[in-house]
């Protein structure tokens, strides 16, 4: 028999053999886009993970700065930086890192103290006029947002109240001046002609975790370096003290009993707590701990034991902010005294820590007056708490300073910045823990993680191509800009 030929017997042949190369071709697609959907699920799973990873692992960082501040608080400038750098939680790691004050004696990791920063509550417009690239307009608006008066009594060349309320409410999005205090510093992007760049700065900043390259300011002529780190870091709405006790008014006659027995417990010497009270004059008055203590020719150490416990205020005086003091109690930094129990003391800035862009705000300083306080604060010893040696460092100009600064700190601020093992996620959040009450509380939280990563980019490139943390691997100062306390 011959084999069947027919033109109809090919064409379905060559059909089958097309649908065959088409089914085979479909299924190799379909198997293609599955691998690449399961491609992308496995990345996504994997990014999900890294993500909660860096997420417990800055959690656990906020628990590591709560656990040091509950055991370790009295001892914290004794902690070097490799506490805070590069800490390994599980298969992360994170960091605490401090502002570029760009200052090689501060430390880069670590945790920062509000009470050395400037308070947006309580500074008076003088003290908000020598922040770097400060503007007239702008110290009266955050005077008058918080409430207080922009006319000339209160120190301010300009601006007014009504012009201020006017701007608010013809805003495309109106709102009323607040007429109260800052709750935080961010908030005063909502006052008039506060800008972005001048909170935050400007994108020339260094990472964080990296010493900058400092220039040293005079007055309120800002330098570069100070543009473009902005003012944020310098500012605060937390600093704050509790009174210590009962507070001994030293221009009120009625207390010198009192101020007797306060020399007495704290001197134990009764021929030199007898010549000062001698020595005082039965008119005499005095502006602050400071003025008492050059005219009384106490010394330093002497006032630092009795700083805390004097103030120039009677117990009638109102509360309120006056001279950048805040509260009532603290010596005389708003009230308080004649042997009433101190209350808060808001406001006043830790000599012992502030950086030099914050001591220049301090009333009736300059350059050179800053110079002198830095250099002799680092003679101190670790830990010191005490204000006496600002008179030894100032003489005659540390009068009137007694109300504004402080040797104490009571709120820290972390910032912390977490990443996942592998480097495919990462956390920054900025907390603030208030130590006064018996156990340490955080009081402010904030999630900066959608403003990108704020250190050296290296370290992700390095955990992310598996070669671990490099040159960062290491304590505090092995780090580029890393010193020790």
């Amino acid at each position: 028999m011959k084999p069947n030929t027919s033109p109809n017997r090919r064409r379905r042949t060559g059909s089958i053999l097309i649908v065959t190369m088409f089914v085979a071709f479909t299924l190799a697609a379909l198997v293609l886009v599955m691998c690449g959907s399961m491609r992308v699920e496995a990345t996504a799973a994997a990014n999900m993970t890294a993500s909660l990873q860096a997420s417990s692992v800055e959690r656990g960082a906020e628990q590591y700065v709560m656990a040091i501040l509950t055991e370790q608080k009295d001892s914290l400038s004794d902690l070097t930086e490799d506490y805070f750098a590069a800490v390994q939680v599980g298969d992360g790691y994170f960091w605490i890192v401090r502002p570029d004050y760009g200052d090689d004696n501060l430390p880069v990791f670590g945790l920062t103290d509000e009470n050395a920063k400037l308070n947006l509550n309580t500074a008076t417009y003088d003290m908000l006029m020598r922040l770097p690239n400060m503007t007239d307009d702008v110290a009266s608006a955050i005077v008058e947002w918080r409430g207080g008066s922009t006319d000339a009594s209160s120190g301010s060349s300009g601006g007014s109240n009504a012009g201020q309320s006017a701007y608010y409410s013809s805003l495309p999005d109106p709102y009323a001046s607040k007429h109260a205090p800052f709750e935080t510093a961010e908030e005063m992007l909502l006052v008039q002609g506060a800008s972005r760049e001048l909170l935050y700065g400007t994108i020339d900043a260094e990472p964080l975790g990296v010493t900058g390259n400092a220039q040293v300011s005079t007055g309120n002529g800002a330098t570069d370096f100070q543009t473009a780190q902005g003012i944020y870091d310098l500012l605060t709405v937390y600093s704050s003290e509790k009174g210590s006790g009962q507070q001994v008014n030293i221009n009120d006659r009625n207390d010198r009993s009192k101020l007797q027995d306060l020399l007495q417990k704290q001197l134990n010497d009764n021929a030199r707590v007898g010549a000062i009270i001698a020595g005082m004059g039965r008119g005499d008055t005095y502006v602050d701990a400071f003025d008492f203590a050059i005219k009384n020719k106490l010394k330093s150490d002497e006032l630092s034991k009795i700083y805390d416990s004097l103030t120039t205020k009677s117990a009638a005086t109102p509360t309120g902010g006056g001279n950048g003091g805040g509260s009532t109690g603290g010596n005389g930094a708003g009230g308080a005294g004649g042997g009433a129990a101190a209350s808060t003391v808001k406001g006043r800035i830790n000599v012992n820590t502030a950086p030099r862009d914050v001591l220049l705000c301090l009333p009736n300083l300059d350059s050179s007056d800053v110079d002198k306080l830095i250099s002799a604060r680092q003679g101190s010893a670790a830990g010191d708490t005490s204000v006496g040696w600002v008179m030894d460092a100032l003489q005659n100009k540390a009068v009137g300073l007694g109300n504004l600064i402080t040797g104490k700190t009571v709120q820290y601020s972390a910032d912390i910045v977490a990443v996942s093992g592998n480097g495919r996620a990462y956390k920054h959040c900025r907390i603030v823990v208030d130590t006064s009450g018996s156990t340490p509380l955080i009081k402010y939280r904030r999630d900066l993680t959608d403003r990108g990563w704020p250190m050296d980019p290296q370290i992700l490139t390095s955990l992310r191509t598996g070669q671990g943390l490099g040159a960062w691997a290491g304590a505090g100062n092995t780090m580029p800009g890393g010193s020790f306390r």
